[in-house]
């Protein structure tokens, strides 16, 4: 287990539940798939239709971006309450295949058609910027928001690529969660671009990024 621990930059973030922050487990699906699909259950239900199950496999199989490979989790007296991933560009396209592998596994003869949902869905939200930590899937318990959480994640995400080199780091969001943007800016991340829908249910989504150099 990784104690999380901040440099003095990020030290004003703690609020009033300090986390703790470990590589998740096949064993962490139950609790971790629901914060993964409450990070965007639009863009989910949009893409996989059968988001949950299709998560459950996916997650266990750890060979997709939403594989437990590609997850850490936050723990609260010993109980999971949030989740995170951060990977770059080309961890995402070598993850790709097995999206695919999943998607051909749970859809069968319906794989085109969730296939060519995930390639508009692209569209909006495209692979992550050149030599930037993307983070993605952060979700939080309903119980724990707006107590400090989320920013103890994004901070530990920042640690991460500061400490691996990258230029950057970068998400996106949905422009129907003001909430979320709101507390990405004001951590200092900058829209560089913004991508309107043409999807029915999908908001526009926006790519922010915290320059580190």
């Amino acid at each position: 287990m990784v104690v999380l621990i901040l440099n003095s930059t990020w030290a004003n973030l703690f609020v009033t539940m300090s986390i703790t922050i470990r590589a998740a487990q096949v064993a962490d699906a139950t609790p971790t798939i629901n914060y993964i699909f409450s990070s965007g259950p639009a863009a989910f239900d949009y893409v996989f239709q059968q988001s949950k199950p299709f998560l459950q496999e996916s997650f266990s199989r750890g060979r997709s971006q939403f594989g437990f490979q590609n997850h850490h989790v936050a723990l609260l007296n010993e109980q999971v309450v949030a989740s995170i991933a951060c990977f770059d560009r080309n961890e995402a396209q070598s993850m790709e295949m097995g999206c695919i592998l999943d998607m051909l596994k749970f859809y069968r003869w319906r794989f085109p058609f969730a296939a060519i949902r995930g390639l508009r869905f692209e569209c909006i939200v495209p692979k992550p910027v050149k030599h930037s930590l993307y983070i993605a899937h952060l979700g939080v318990a309903e119980q724990c928001r707006g107590q400090g959480v989320g920013k103890q994640l994004i901070a530990w995400a920042i640690n991460k690529a500061e400490a691996q080199g990258y230029q950057s780091v970068s998400l996106d969001v949905a422009k129907s969660n003001p909430l979320a943007e709101k507390l990405y800016i004001s951590l200092g991340f900058k829209q560089i671009a913004y991508r309107k829908s043409s999807i029915t249910g999908i908001s526009d989504h926006a790519t922010l990024l915290y320059r580190l150099r």
